[in-house]
Formats: C-alpha cells, structure tokens, sequence
C-alpha cells in the first residue's frame, strides 16, 4: 500500500462520484419516480458535499498535511475529535445526508416516491443499490476514525483492531439515528445544508485560522 500524500483529497474526490450513480440510476429506471428520486438525490449529495468538504479543512489546517497518515500521527497525544467538536458534528451530519440514510432519506421516501430510484429495480440490482449504502456507511466510518478518532492508535490492542472498534462504534450510531430519527421535509433539508451547515464550517475555518495564528499550531 502507498500513502498518498494528498490522500484526503482523493478520497473525497472518489466519494463525490456517488452522484452519477444515483442520477443516472433514476434516469434509466424509466420510471417517473425514479426520476424524482434521482434529481433529489444528486440535489442533496451535491449540497451536502461543501459542508462535508469544508469539515475537513480545519483538520487539514491542524495536521499540515493531506496525508491520512501524517493526519493519525498528528493525533498521538489528543484525537481532533476534542479541538475541532463542530467540525466533527458537521461531518457526521454531511456523511449521513451523503449516505441517503434517516432522516436524510428523502430520495426514497416511500409516502412521495414510492422507492424512489429504486422503485423499478428488483433482485441483484435492488441488492447492489443497498449494498452500497452500507459500504458508504462503512468507508464514512473509516475516515470519521482516521480524521477525528485518531485512526488505528490506541493502547494494548493491536492497530487494525481499533480502527475496525472506532468504525463499529460509528456504523453502530448511524443505525441508531435511522431507529430513532424521523424523516425531515425536503425544504428543511436543503435549510439545514446551506443555511446552517455550510456558514458553521466557514466560521470554523476562521476560528481555526485565528487560533492558529495565535498559538502558531
């Protein structure tokens, strides 16, 4: 394996592929509401994007590296979870709207949609639509772990075993919030993404800044 030294940013940029799939999989349903659920869902992946991608930067700011690696040294003596508490709300909040799962699961929401895009899909295909859900799920635990948890570190236990505890702990949450939460409106969703999420991460990136500058970290 290669530690890429700008390895957020091609995981990020891998993650941001997901859109085409679910537009493109609304529009060859050729279903009406296929159709709906597609738009819906490249509209808020789209949205959720920039306050997912501007809770990374004061992470980057921190560790001054790309670097997945260089990020989980940078935490050998505090996990960022405990300096940067609102950037890591964001990116939860941002990874479960990414992931099209409650109370972000407006694309498939059964009342308006029936399925969604994935109402006229049936067997293998059905299943691989759900399969990457929870691979989605799995890989936002990774790097929720890697960038706010520390990763792999952590005492007696060997490396792959915390990583795979932090990624448990975090899938095991946002099956909770799916048992829990009930669905939001479309227009409180969009509120939430562009009117609170995105301003709160620009403001963190100040406060950063300005700390940083102060403290020179």
């Amino acid at each position: 394996m290669t530690d890429l030294n700008i390895g957020l940013l091609f995981v990020f940029a891998m993650s941001s592929l997901g859109v085409y799939g679910v537009a493109l999989g609304g529009w060859a349903s050729n279903s009406k509401y296929g159709l709906l659920g597609g738009i819906r869902g490249a509209a808020q992946m789209i949205s959720y994007e920039l306050p997912l991608g501007l809770s990374l930067i004061p992470v980057v700011m921190m560790a001054h590296s790309f670097s997945m690696v260089d990020i989980v040294q940078s935490q050998q003596r505090y996990p960022f979870i405990l300096f940067q508490p609102v950037a890591f709300l964001i990116f939860v909040i941002s990874a479960m709207a990414e992931s099209k799962r409650t109370p972000f699961d407006l694309p498939e929401a059964e009342s308006e949609l029936v399925a969604g895009y994935h109402t006229e899909y049936s067997g293998m295909r059905f299943g691989l639509f759900f399969l990457g859900e929870y691979v989605n799920m799995i890989v936002f635990g990774g790097i929720l772990a890697v960038l706010f948890l520390g990763g792999w570190r952590g005492p007696f236990l060997p490396p792959f075993v915390w990583l795979f505890i932090k990624i448990f702990l975090v899938s095991l949450f946002m099956i909770w919030v799916r048992g829990t939460l009930p669905r939001l409106r479309y227009d409180q969703l969009m509120v939430l993404g562009w009117k609170v999420l995105i301003p709160l991460a620009l403001i963190n990136i100040l406060v950063t800044g300005a700390v940083g500058a102060v403290f020179s970290f």
